[in-house]
Parts: C-alpha cells; sequence; structure tokens
C-alpha cells in the first residue's frame, strides 16, 4: 500500500506505454510525455497527477526513504506471497492479480490518474532534498513539489528515483499539493502497539502500514 485515497475529484484512466521499463510506484507524482503516456515525475515538466496503480519490472523494492513498505520487492520477500509450486519452490505476489506480479497496469496498458484535486495519505515523499544534506520538514499548509531523479550523493535510497512529493521547489516551480498533516505511522488496523493514533478516526493502537505524508493534492 502506497497511496491511501481519502477524497479524490477525477479518477481518470490514461495509457501507459507497454515497452516502457520504468517503473513507477502508486502514489507517486506522474506527467505525460510526447505521445501522453503516463510516465514518472522529473520536476522539470509539468505533473499531472498522482499514480493510482504501480508499474514494476519485478526489480525494485518502491521502498522510500521513509521506510514504508521494506516488504514491497517481488524478487526477494516472501511477504504477501502465494505459494504456487507443488513443492513450495514458486510464489506469486498478491497485488491485483496474481499472475501480473506487483504490474497493476499489465493486463490493461492503462493506469488510474488522480487529478484536479482531492485528499491523500502517501509514502512517495522524500526526506532529503537533492543535495543530500537538507532534511525535509514538512508543516500544515506548507506547499508541496515533485522531486526530480536523483543524482549520486543524493538523499535517496533507490537510484534515479524521482516523482516524490517534496518540500524542495522544483525546476518547473509547479506547486503539487499542501502538507495536512506530516510524516506519521498510518494504522493497518491489525491489533499491536506501534501506533497510537488517536488523532485518527480510526482510533486505538495498531501494527503500522509504515510512514505516510497526509496532503491535499493541487493537480
Amino acid at each position: 500500500m502506497a497511496l491511501i485515497e481519502v477524497f479524490h475529484v477525477v479518477a481518470a484512466i490514461h495509457k501507459i506505454d507497454a515497452t516502457a521499463t520504468q517503473d513507477i510506484p502508486q502514489g507517486s507524482i506522474i506527467e505525460l510525455d510526447a505521445n501522453s503516456n503516463v510516465v514518472l515525475g522529473t520536476a522539470v515538466n509539468a505533473p499531472f497527477g498522482i499514480a493510482g496503480d504501480s508499474r514494476s519490472r519485478g526489480t525494485t523494492s518502491f521502498t522510500p526513504e521513509s521506510g514504508s513498505a521494506e516488504s514491497r520487492n517481488p524478487l526477494t520477500s516472501l511477504t504477501g506471497a502465494l505459494v504456487t509450486g507443488a513443492f513450495g519452490d514458486s510464489q506469486r505476489f498478491t497485488q491485483n492479480r496474481v499472475a501480473d506480479n506487483f504490474n497493476e497496469v499489465l493486463a490493461s496498458g492503462k493506469m488510474t490518474v488522480y487529478h484536479s484535486g482531492g485528499e491523500f495519505w502517501t509514502d512517495q515523499y522524500e526526506t532529503i532534498w537533492a543535495n543530500g544534506t537538507t532534511v525535509a520538514t514538512y508543516t500544515p499548509n506548507e506547499r508541496l513539489y515533485a522531486s526530480g531523479p536523483e543524482t549520486a550523493g543524493g538523499g535517496d535510497l533507490e537510484a534515479n528515483a524521482g516523482g516524490r512529493f517534496t518540500d524542495q521547489v522544483s525546476a518547473d516551480g509547479m506547486v503539487t499539493g499542501f502538507v495536512i498533516t506530516g510524516p506519521l505511522n498510518y494504522p493497518s488496523g491489525v491489533p499491536g502497539t506501534q501506533t497510537g493514533f488517536t488523532t485518527l478516526p480510526e482510533g486505538g493502537n495498531s501494527l503500522t502500514w509504515g510512514s505516510f505524508l497526509h496532503l491535499k493534492l493541487d493537480l
């Protein structure tokens, strides 16, 4: 889980290049290429919306700097795996269709894109700026921008990832949203002691989905 929809205005369906090798985690900022295909945000071109589905080549963990969703690597983690081999030597992952192996756009060639406003929780946010030293801080009503691909020595734990929400002003200067609540552990509803979470309607003690940023989308 990388995106939790609280409220959305438009949930549009847009095509994605079937031959592309780019990973697009759910909850990331996306833009459109010259052929109107959905691609990961670059912080240079105008952002279009937020990805409602994940596109994976099966070679990335989709783990943001926040440390959320450590189990999202289809190659190395068995969390959420379904044993399909008679002797347990074959596993598939249970997001969307089992056969899609964590690629939710494989069958349709299209992606859900939220735009024109809304309220979301996402774990696709930066904790460190592109310079690798400045810590991102998220305060209520603060402007958000799209992050660009990281360079060597940057703060990103995944090479060349981009399209995350950040408080660092992007090259295009376009605001993508506003902070409602800074990053905190989001409760899964499974009883546990990781989150007290009395500040949300869920309330009570719960295990966490990971660290999520609460935002108002401005795309």
